[in-house]
């Protein structure tokens, strides 16, 4: 996911909803300036920073994450509200001014495939970004559901190990494990993937984040 296309989402989304940036950095938990720089595609965004973010704006993380792809794809919604437009602008000249140092984009050179997946021992894929073909070369559909699939495809050596990982992950940390996945070309790839456990308000278990990028 290119940054920029996630800082679009999330200025849209809280230019609809009349809120500042310092008002989004309360909510998610953020400082003003690292919202700021989300927005312009300087930061890239965490796991946690997703998770945080959507629960900011009272959208599910797999909603915030579709609304990425639909940037991405060219499908965003356009807001043709003259008002929105003109806070818009107004937020734009306002941030301007407040930013007197101006850093250069930096793009994101490696892809990162998003997913959402409910908690152990179910691990249902929920959503997968569309780049998991670029990354693997398998359609999205084939793995959303059931975990069979995906686990099929860890290599023998490395699926203890990974289940093992998986039954462990505890809340408010960031697991990051590394294992051989069977590409679509029958070769064994390399992956890495960060995992988040997201928890509800009465500290239930309700969803896992993932991001997986090939390793080089």
């Amino acid at each position: 996911m290119h940054k920029s296309y996630f800082g679009a989402v999330i200025k849209r989304l809280r230019v609809q909803q009349g809120l500042t940036q310092e008002r989004l950095a309360s909510l998610s938990d953020l400082e003003r300036t690292f919202v700021s720089m989300l927005e312009r595609g300087i930061k890239q965004p965490s796991l946690s920073t997703i998770s945080n973010v959507a629960t900011a704006f009272g959208i599910k993380n797999y909603e915030l994450l579709h609304l990425v792809e639909q940037e991405i794809q060219g499908d965003a919604p356009i807001d043709g509200d003259p008002d929105a437009q003109q806070e818009m602008r107004q937020l734009e000249a306002l941030e301007a001014a407040e930013e007197k140092d101006r850093v250069d984009e930096i793009a994101n050179a490696i892809p990162v495939v998003f997913l959402a997946r409910t908690p152990m021992p179910q691990y249902l894929t929920t959503f997968v970004s569309k780049n998991i073909r670029q990354l693997l070369g398998y359609e999205r559909e084939r793995f959303l559901g059931p975990s069979s699939f995906w686990l099929g495809l860890v290599h023998p050596q490395d699926r203890p190990a990974v289940l093992e990982r998986l039954a462990g992950l505890e809340a408010d940390t960031v697991l990051v494990h590394d294992y051989r996945i069977l590409a679509a070309d029958g070769l064994w790839r390399p992956v890495r993937e960060e995992l988040k456990l997201v928890h509800d308000q009465s500290g239930a278990a309700v969803e896992i984040l993932v991001a997986m990028t090939g390793e080089p």
